[in-house]
């Protein structure tokens, strides 16, 4: 056994592998590119803002969800005619385009990619108007005069009672505008003039997001526009194993490849200037098998191609570059891989999977429990996801008949789709210590926040509403679903629950600037200025939008946190105290801290970055 084959050596060069990778990796993603390979039809920046905001369906998503598969199906213009005009739809031509008249509102042909004048008359020959029958509703003589009708349907990522809402507010507003137009109708010409005469001009009806807060009900969201529906039927070869392996819902797939710049560095060599990234945005199998032979044309052989899986009842941790010791030892601990594939090198992609439960804590759960084994294995996390490919492998350099490189993908050598139970352990562990840290729902105590006004005379007395903080805070972590989250961005949304109880802003400063010290944290702040400026973003109307999002709780819950908050700590308060005196102990050496490998406990200091500093 030489010195290089030791432990610590075979650690050292592990540790140092990652190191390269992550430097690598943030180098190149700063000057990512990313663009979609198969661009799908999507809703015009205008439609997508009406929908959000006003809560009905575009004309924009009808054409696109309507003529789209109607245009892939017919085979003459008068074919196209008569399947559209059931849906009430007109093509017509316009200069040298053609437009889509949808309940008597024109939109562009080539909103729908596959409606486009130029497509339809490479395939259908020259342009053919549509015969106007002779009882022609009234709108499709004179499309313009109802071009501002607005359509009774509501769109597909607004609530049906938001919906109705929206819709009330807008005729209330439309008739107090037509009732103030009537009004001295001689001075609508000078807006000014004709307020300082009959008062300020109605209100506008607010939007349906505003109304949606109102009402507590899920703010508007916009729904992506339906595509034609895959049957399948083309999952052969090795996208049917990923997926019989995965059982994902949806899939990314990206393809990275250096770019070369046009000039030369000094040695002569030239210069790559960023990583370039193609991609099939999230789909299901079926769409990207449909969708992969446009991605490998357009990638080259050159690119690195990635699969991620994407599933709402499964969690994938992908382990990526592991060699052949490092599986078997992953094994042999009792981790069952869902996917194996072997690249030439040594070099293996390991999924693992575990069911999502939905429990509290349970994504951050996951990124702790991933962390640990791409620590303990000394890889590094894979940004884009499983590599499938296998550009090393000698066919891969090997032209076909036509001369173009094979691109070879990585060996499949196990695809059993298989649960890791010892995950799961894992992430029910991690979701113990969350849960023992920041506590569940009213009944944690995570801390003690200190009055601001208090003095040394005072004897810092904490807050009196610290309790509550404390479990908005903890209510908050254990709905948390994405990532996890900053402190401050925690901090804005107690904020914001503080407004919505009717604290006012000075008290919601005064608490934050009290609470908000204890937790750990990168870096120190002023908290005075910190609490004010949490409150000022709660207080403020343009950020209620932005904080939203993030809070999966109805505001009717805030008040009932609170009561049972209170009622706890009137409950404690009651108690008699029964902690009996202690006598003086001596200072105790503290034992030595077990440290991990990869960490690095140099330059701590009190106040510094602790165990939990991600949080």
């Amino acid at each position: 056994m030489t010195a290089t084959d030791a432990p610590a050596a075979l650690a050292a060069r592990r540790l140092a592998e990652v190191r390269m990778r992550l430097a690598h990796r943030a180098a190149g993603a700063d000057l990512a590119l990313a663009r979609s390979v198969v661009s799908g039809d999507a809703l015009p920046a205008g439609a997508a803002r009406a929908e959000i905001y006003r809560g009905e369906a575009s004309a924009a998503r009808r054409a696109i969800e309507i003529v789209g598969p109607i245009v892939t199906r017919v085979s003459s213009w008068t074919d196209l005619h008569a399947a559209l005009a059931p849906h009430g739809i007109t093509y017509a031509a316009k200069g040298s385009g053609a437009v889509i008249f949808v309940d008597g509102i024109a939109v562009k042909a080539s909103t729908c990619r596959a409606a486009s004048r130029t497509r339809l008359e490479t395939r259908l020959g020259p342009f053919q108007p549509r015969p106007e029958p002779v009882d022609a509703p009234p709108w499709t003589e004179h499309p313009k005069k109802t071009a501002t009708a607005p359509s009774p349907r509501p769109a597909p990522g607004v609530d049906p009672d938001v919906f109705a809402l929206a819709r009330q507010a807008e005729t209330a507003a439309s008739m107090a505008r037509s009732a103030y137009d009537a009004t001295y109708p001689m001075l609508n010409f000078a807006p000014l003039l004709k307020a300082a005469v009959a008062g300020p001009a109605p209100r506008a009806a607010p939007n349906a997001r505003t109304l949606a807060q109102q009402a507590g009900k899920p703010s508007p969201r916009l729904a992506p526009v339906r595509r034609l529906a895959h049957d399948g039927a083309n999952l052969t070869g090795l996208l049917g194993r990923y997926h019989d392996a995965l059982r994902a819902d949806l899939y990314r797939v990206v393809a990275e490849r250096p770019r070369l710049r046009d000039h030369v560095d000094r040695d002569g060599d030239p210069e790559q200037e960023r990583d370039r990234l193609m991609q099939l945005t999230p789909r299901p199998m079926a769409e990207v098998a449909a969708g992969w032979a446009a991605l490998e044309r357009v990638g080259g052989t050159e690119s690195h191609v990635h699969l991620t899986p994407i599933s709402g009842d499964r969690h994938h941790v992908v382990l990526s570059g592991l060699r052949s010791a490092q599986v078997e030892s992953l094994q042999a601990s009792g981790f069952t891989p869902a996917l194996v594939l072997h690249r030439s090198g040594g070099l293996h992609e390991v999924v693992l999977t575990t069911p999502n439960q939905g429990r509290p804590y349970e994504q951050a759960a996951l990124a702790e429990a991933s962390e640990d084994l791409r620590l303990g294995l000394g890889v590094a996390r894979s940004p884009h996801g499983l590599r499938v490919d296998d550009p090393d492998h000698p066919a891969a350099a090997t032209p076909d008949e036509d001369g173009r490189t094979r691109r070879v993908y990585a060996q499949v050598l196990s695809a059993t789709g298989a649960i890791c139970v010892k995950l799961g352990r894992r992430i029910a562990h991690w979701i113990g210590i969350f849960a023992c840290r920041f506590g569940l729902g009213p009944g944690s105590r995570l801390g003690r926040g200190l009055d601001p006004d208090a003095t040394e005379a005072d004897d810092a007395r904490p807050h009196a509403d610290a309790p509550v903080y404390w479990a908005h805070r903890a209510d908050l972590l254990a709905r948390w679903q994405e990532r996890w989250p900053e402190p401050s961005r925690v901090d804005a949304l107690i904020a914001r629950r503080l407004r919505g109880t009717g604290h006012g802003e000075d008290a919601v400063a005064a608490l934050i600037t009290a609470c908000a010290p204890l937790v750990p944290r990168i870096g120190r702040h002023a908290w005075t200025g910190y609490g004010r400026r949490a409150a000022a973003h709660a207080f403020r109307d343009d950020g209620e939008e932005g904080c939203r999002m993030f809070d999966r709780s109805s505001p009717a819950m805030w008040p009932e946190l609170e009561q049972a908050v209170r009622k706890r700590a009137q409950a404690v308060q009651q108690e008699p105290s029964m902690v009996p005196v202690q006598p003086e102990a001596s200072p105790v050496t503290p034992p030595p801290r077990k440290i991990r490998a990869g960490t690095t406990e140099k330059g701590k200091r009190p106040g510094g970055r602790g165990d939990d500093w991600w949080d």
